[in-house]
């Protein structure tokens, strides 16, 4: 109804003669405004609705008469008196309002209760004496549009670290800790990710599989494990030599502590001799450090071997000391370990 009021007070006053289906178009809508707000019009504009209501009558009097020009200085009448009594009603206070608090009947959900006026839900009309629904009343609630508990007069529960853990019952209530450890932190010295009271080596950085101390020949990293040392074989041979058996040792001993962990072992050669004959040789020095680990109890279906022979060279083959580079065994981790 209101695009509807809208469109109609603008208009411009009729001049023109009126015929009369014109005539009761216009008079219908002018009567639907009025009735629309008719409460509002008496209380704040009595006498341009009386003077409205006439002049709609007279328009369609002389329309019925076969008098248009009549006619239309009526509607000219009337609607001037529609447009004179909508503005002077606009304000709410025109509108009956029993309880006083500012939102007409009409509209008020609680007609009979005024509203409360602070900044919740204040457009319904209704009362809301506990905004946040948590059974505290806002006169004594601290927290009046957060739901909290009678016991902290009506906030929530703090947690000012974050660790899941309420202040009341946080023995740190300021630094994030253990549910297990009543909201305080382990102590990690060495910031390993392995506590204290759990790690063998507290004051060395080392590695979480191995009690939180640091393996002496390789790493474990996300990828691989590196190599501090190389692994050596007999010359032109699979065979492994017993100086690398402590470094095998410890590469079995990593895998024991990462039990879910999946390793290509990867056999490489220099540019010395046939390309084939380099690639059965890496197959077959893989193949060796495999049977080995197994040996020291790492599941077999943990490891693959293959050889790659002299197709990835690391340096330059044409020195000794590029050569000795090439000729090399990687463990790279699989992609699906953790």
């Amino acid at each position: 109804m209101r695009h509807l009021s809208a469109a109609i007070l603008c208009l411009p006053l009729v001049t023109a003669c009126l015929g009369p289906q014109e005539a009761a178009r216009r008079t219908t809508d002018l009567g639907k405004l009025l009735e629309d707000r008719r409460e509002a019009m008496e209380n704040c504009a009595p006498r341009s609705l009386a003077e409205a209501e006439v002049a709609i009558e007279a328009t369609r009097y002389h329309s019925r008469q076969g008098r248009p020009m009549e006619a239309s200085k009526a509607l000219d009448r009337a609607e001037a008196a529609v447009r004179s009594a909508w503005q002077q009603s606009q304000d709410n206070r025109c509108w009956k309002d029993q309880d006083g608090d500012g939102i007409p009947d009409r509209v008020d959900q609680c007609p009979a209760l005024a509203e409360d006026l602070d900044g919740f839900q204040d457009e319904d009309g209704c009362p809301d004496p506990d905004n946040d629904g948590d059974g505290v009343p806002d006169l004594r609630d601290d927290c009046p549009l957060e739901a909290g508990t009678a016991a902290f007069r009506g906030c929530p529960p703090k947690d000012s670290d974050g660790d899941g853990l309420n202040d009341d019952v946080d023995a740190c209530p300021n630094e994030p800790g253990s549910l297990v450890n009543r909201g305080c932190p382990y102590q990690d010295r060495d910031g390993d990710g392995v506590e204290d009271a759990s790690d063998q080596c507290p004051d060395v950085a080392g590695d979480p599989g191995n009690h939180g101390c640091p393996y002496q020949r390789i790493q474990v990293t996300e990828t691989q494990i590196e190599l501090k040392e190389k692994v050596f074989f007999k010359t032109g041979k699979a065979e492994i030599l017993p100086v690398s058996f402590p470094l095998l040792e410890e590469i079995a001993q990593a895998l024991r502590d990462h039990p879910a962990i999946r390793v290509r072992i990867e056999g490489h050669t220099d540019s010395v001799g046939s390309d084939r004959a380099n690639l059965r040789l890496s197959q077959a020095r893989a193949e060796s450090v495999r049977r080995f680990l197994i040996s020291r109890g790492v599941e077999a279906t943990r490891l693959v071997a293959v050889g790659r022979g002299e197709e990835v060279p690391l340096d330059d083959n044409s020195t000794e000391a590029g050569r000795a580079i090439n000729r090399r065994v990687e463990f790279h981790i699989l992609p699906g370990s953790p």
